[in-house]
């Protein structure tokens, strides 16, 4: 009976894409997406041997077990506000391991409405499936968006930001800036590397989303700037008030060192990776920033295959590969707005990655770290990849019937 509230979420997360009318128009999507949510369900009945996963939930249930409800949030301690989140949850409904799984399903869920949202924004209505089979049939991300680990929030608040980001370049309004403040800061609020991205990526989307072209006409380009420049100042005295502003030095020099201390951590693992982050000068950090991100983003290398895990994340790190070429070939091909919105997407989300590159010592640890960003990538790669295949798919029959007509022709002429 404790399960009552994980089951009644369940029902609930089949139901959401049924609640906006661009999602439910489209039955195909629909299908597409209750499959994937299924699996994510299916999921959450296997006993996945996750350390963290288990930390967070128990940390949960003893916050919901406290005689007095206790909330200490803070920047700093992602861990600490993703436990009392999930404790003040479990002390409304149940503490219970099944819904804290499918709170997880749910924050996945909210992201698929969120993704097929940014995909009517960007006019790629027809690759409206593909795209959403890519982000949901992910083998590493439906396990772990389907436990109780920050990996799912972290993606939902990411693409959030990105969708509120592109709405206020095409509608500019003051509800768009704040729902990406308060998209942000609950970002921020799940991991202290994040907090700190969240700094630039407001910045980043405030600058283009305000210079945008609808608004240039609307308001005098003095106002503009000034109203532009008040928003991103205040942004970054805010957090040099809390602690959360880092030049970008300074956070390669944290990078380093965080990197050094998981490495020397995990010594004896097989999955550590090889390349040092030196931090001590701007040659070191030119030369050694780019091995390290290239490694992060593609490791395990075949080289370093031994077992079947390693070949899942293998095929996982190739298809990362070919969905970023993919990505900025479409980047290169397009023009206008539609090259700006791509170019945007292309910062934000190889930014996020390079934050977790610094800090990242391992490529089992890594593959959850791609989690939040994956969307994006899906979003910008995927495309063009189903164009690919389809004209591979027809060059292909396209052989078979000619070689078909030339065997008859010539039954028929002996």
């Amino acid at each position: 009976m404790q399960d009552w509230a994980g089951w009644l979420l369940m029902l609930f997360n089949f139901s959401i894409v049924l609640m906006w009318v661009r999602v439910r128009s489209d039955t195909k999507v629909v299908h597409a997406t209750w499959f994937c949510i299924f699996l994510h369900h299916a999921m959450t009945f296997y006993q996945a041997d996750i350390p963290d996963a288990a930390f967070f939930h128990g940390h949960g249930v003893l916050f919901a077990t406290l005689p007095e409800p206790e909330w200490l949030p803070g920047f700093s301690n992602g861990a600490v506000n993703y436990s009392h989140f999930l404790g003040f949850i479990y002390r409304a409904f149940s503490a219970s391991l099944f819904f804290g799984k499918e709170l997880s399903v749910l924050a996945f869920t909210l992201s698929y409405v969120v993704l097929v949202k940014l995909v009517d924004l960007l006019d790629l209505r027809h690759f409206r499936v593909g795209i959403v089979l890519f982000f949901g049939l992910l083998p590493s991300a439906v396990i772990f968006r389907s436990v109780t680990l920050r990996e799912s929030w972290q993606a939902l608040f990411f693409l959030l930001i990105v969708y509120w980001a592109i709405r206020l370049r095409k509608r500019p309004g003051i509800r768009n800036v704040l729902v990406l403040l308060m998209s942000a800061i609950c970002m921020a609020l799940l991991h202290h590397g994040l907090a700190r991205y969240a700094v630039y990526l407001i910045v980043i989307s405030l600058y283009w989303g305000i210079f945008s072209q609808k608004m240039s006409v609307r308001w005098p380009r003095g106002v503009t700037l000034l109203f532009a420049g008040l928003l991103i100042a205040c942004v970054i005295i805010s957090s040099q008030k809390i602690g959360l502003f880092m030049t970008p030095g300074e956070a390669v020099e944290s990078g380093a060192g965080m990197r050094q201390a998981l490495l020397s951590y995990t010594a004896a693992s097989r999955t550590n990776f090889s390349f040092i982050l030196d931090a001590s000068s701007v040659l070191g950090m030119v030369i050694t920033i780019p091995m390290v991100f290239v490694e992060y983003m593609f490791a395990p290398f075949p080289w370093q295959v031994e077992n079947v895990k390693d070949v899942w994340a293998l095929l996982e790190s190739m298809l990362r590969f070919v969905l970023l070429f993919f990505a900025v070939s479409s980047w290169r091909r397009s023009s206008g707005e539609v090259r700006s919105c791509y170019g945007f997407l292309l910062i934000v989300v190889l930014g996020i990655e390079l934050v977790w590159a610094l800090g990242t010592g391992n490529w089992g640890t890594a593959i959850r770290h791609h989690v939040p960003g994956y969307g994006v990538i899906v979003l910008l790669g995927a495309p063009r990849l189903i164009l690919f295949i389809r004209e591979l798919q027809f060059g292909i029959f396209g052989q078979r019937k000619v070689s078909g007509e030339l065997n008859e022709q010539s039954l028929h002429m002996s």
